[in-house]
C-alpha cells in the first residue's frame, strides 16, 4: 500500500479543518438560539404565573429596583381585609424560589455569568425584560435596547408589557 503524498496530505487536512470549523460554528449558533428560546419560554411561564397572581390578588406583585418580582410567600398568604393585597409576600429569587406554582421559578440559561431577568411593576400592569444573545432573533428590538435597561450584567433587548 502506497502511503499519501504531502500533496494529498495538505488538501485532506484542509477539508478536515475547514468541515471542523462549520461543524464548530454551526453547533455553538444551535446552542445559542436554544437559549435564546428557553427565555422566550421563560417569559411565557412567568406572564403564566403573573395573571394568575393578579386573579387572585387583584394587583399584580410588585418589583424590586434589580428586577425581582416581590410575589412569593413562605407559609400562608395575609391578605389585607379590605383590598385582598397580599401583606406578606417576598423576594423571589430567579431559579429557587416558587411562584404560583412554579418550583422553581425560572432563571436565565445565562445565570452563572451574571445574566438574570427583569421585571417591574408598572402601575396596573407590568413589564418583563430579557437579554437575548442573536440580534438576529425576530424579537430583538432595538427600542428596548435602548432604554438602557440592566438584565444582569447585559443590557436587555427583549420585553413584554402588559398595561391593563
Amino acid at each position: 500500500m502506497k502511503p499519501f503524498s504531502k500533496s494529498e496530505i495538505k488538501i485532506i487536512s484542509t477539508v478536515l479543518v475547514v468541515l471542523i470549523l462549520l461543524v464548530t460554528v454551526n453547533m455553538l449558533t444551535s446552542l445559542r438560539r436554544g437559549r435564546d428560546s428557553t427565555r422566550k419560554n421563560d417569559i411565557s411561564s412567568i406572564q403564566k404565573g403573573l395573571d394568575s397572581y393578579k386573579q387572585k390578588y387583584s394587583v399584580y406583585p410588585p418589583s424590586t429596583d434589580d428586577g425581582r418580582i416581590i410575589g412569593c410567600f413562605e407559609g400562608e398568604v395575609i391578605q389585607d381585609k379590605s383590598t385582598g393585597i397580599p401583606l406578606n409576600n417576598m423576594v423571589c429569587e430567579w431559579g429557587q424560589s416558587t411562584f404560583e406554582g412554579m418550583s422553581p421559578m425560572p432563571r436565565d440559561p445565562n445565570a452563572a455569568d451574571g445574566v438574570n431577568y427583569k421585571y417591574i411593576s408598572i402601575d396596573k400592569g407590568y413589564a418583563f425584560y430579557v437579554s437575548l444573545e442573536g440580534k438576529d432573533e425576530p424579537e430583538y428590538n432595538l427600542e428596548t435596547l435602548s432604554l438602557n435597561l440592566h438584565c444582569g450584567d447585559k443590557i436587555c433587548n427583549y420585553g413584554r408589557e402588559v398595561l391593563k
